[in-house]
């Protein structure tokens, strides 16, 4: 039991060592000891991400998908920020394959409407928005975090829809 309480007891001091902020650079408004406890409790890997956490309620489903970027429930820290370049490196070269795929098929350019193309653009400009916040200087400490980071690059309509 006494390792089993050093391992608890690691994890929760490595979660609490950054600070969980907002996609516009505000601080969480929930105490992440309350975040930690929570996580702890629910115990649900489908809520662990391999770059942030899903902070839906543990009665709730996830109706998304893979779309956690655009998400307010999405949350995440500087600790995921290796994943979160790496992951914005991949979506550039899989647009610019499809483009290229897409210009081979038809002769012509992929435009920003197409359903495809808007889709990764948004999920684009919310990693970029994560990335910007994570590499601010007075958010690049040990405490820091983002959560919702695509609610604020959804495009204007879906905005609207949400209130």
């Amino acid at each position: 039991m006494h390792y089993a309480e050093t391992v608890r007891e690691t994890h929760e001091r490595e979660f609490l060592r950054f600070t969980k902020i907002t996609a516009d650079a505000r601080e969480l408004a929930v105490d992440p000891r309350d975040l930690f406890a929570v996580l702890e409790l629910d115990k649900r890997t489908d809520r662990v991400l391999p770059n942030g956490l899903c902070m839906l309620p543990p009665r709730q489903a996830c109706q998304r998908g893979n779309a956690c970027l655009t998400c307010d429930k999405f949350a995440t820290d500087a600790s995921y920020l290796d994943e979160h370049e790496q992951q914005l490196q991949r979506l550039e070269a899989l647009i610019a394959q499809r483009k290229a795929m897409f210009h081979a098929k038809t002769g012509q350019e992929m435009s920003d409407d197409n359903v495809w193309l808007e889709q990764r653009l948004t999920e684009r400009r919310a990693l970029e928005k994560i990335i910007a916040a994570l590499h601010d200087p007075p958010l690049a400490g040990e405490r820091a975090g983002v959560q919702g980071a695509g609610t604020t690059a959804r495009p204007a309509y879906q905005e609207s829809e949400t209130g």
